[in-house]
């Protein structure tokens, strides 16, 4: 039995939890992308019960409901209006931060996120992909990451791009590790790529803690994670 559930132990049997899943032109064609099929599963497996909305109907499906859901689980490009929508009662997280967790260490990542605010000009930082994708003009990635750390920062930075089982070369060389939620790699492969990291000294962090940091919403996002949390809070305390 695999101990390492995606939302499993966060859910009794007959939880409610809503899954905000936008299509946009990067969603593909007729299905769902694999980490909402897998967190799905997982709440079958459980005896939950998943409700799957996009992010326009999320108040409207809340609103429907006759309780409170036991969480709410967005997709991360659409965090500030998930976030937005749902009541503050209702714990609210992502896909890619609960893959943190499962693939990876989320405690280690949370900790990566506080080296943003000491980046400096010049730094260098690396943006790691776990597959190898056709790149859209508006790519999270090699697009909207760099822009949103630059701006955070408001240093001048320098970005490389690893896709696919390429680590980069030198890691120790970055001020920053930016990863993918690893959906297309086994937690074997991410804890080796995050101990890599920390032999190193580099930071590291995941898409989804990044953009829920650079949102203002990572406190939030980490409640149902007491120990990232408060992680999180010390760190931003130094």
């Amino acid at each position: 039995e695999n101990k390492f559930r995606i939302v499993g132990d966060l859910v009794q049997a007959g939880d409610v939890v809503v899954l905000v899943t936008p299509i946009d032109k990067s969603a593909p064609k007729g299905r769902l992308i694999l980490p909402q099929q897998q967190v799905i599963r997982d709440l079958l497996e459980n005896n939950a019960i998943s409700m799957v909305t996009k992010e326009h109907e999320l108040r409207q499906t809340l609103a429907a409901l006759r309780n409170k859901p036991r969480l709410v689980i967005t997709d991360s490009q659409v965090f500030a209006k998930a976030a937005a929508d749902t009541p503050p009662d209702v714990p609210l997280t992502s896909f890619s931060i609960l893959f943190a967790r499962y693939k990876g260490d989320l405690v280690q990542m949370v900790r990566g996120t506080a080296a943003i605010s000491r980046l400096k000009d010049g730094d260098k930082i690396l943006i790691a992909e776990a597959c190898t994708h056709h790149a859209q003009s508006d790519d999270i990635g090699r697009v909207k990451i760099p822009h949103w750390l630059r701006e955070k920062s408001g240093k001048e930075l320098h970005f490389d791009f690893a896709a696919g089982s390429s680590y980069g070369e030198n890691i120790e060389q970055y001020a920053l590790i930016v990863h993918c939620g690893a959906c297309m790699i086994n937690r074997n492969e991410m804890l080796y790529r995050l101990q890599e990291a920390a032999a190193h000294g580099v930071p590291v962090v995941n898409y989804g803690v990044l953009i829920a940091y650079v949102q203002g919403i990572l406190d939030r996002v980490l409640e149902p994670f007491p120990l990232a949390r408060q992680t999180w809070r010390e760190a931003t305390r130094d």
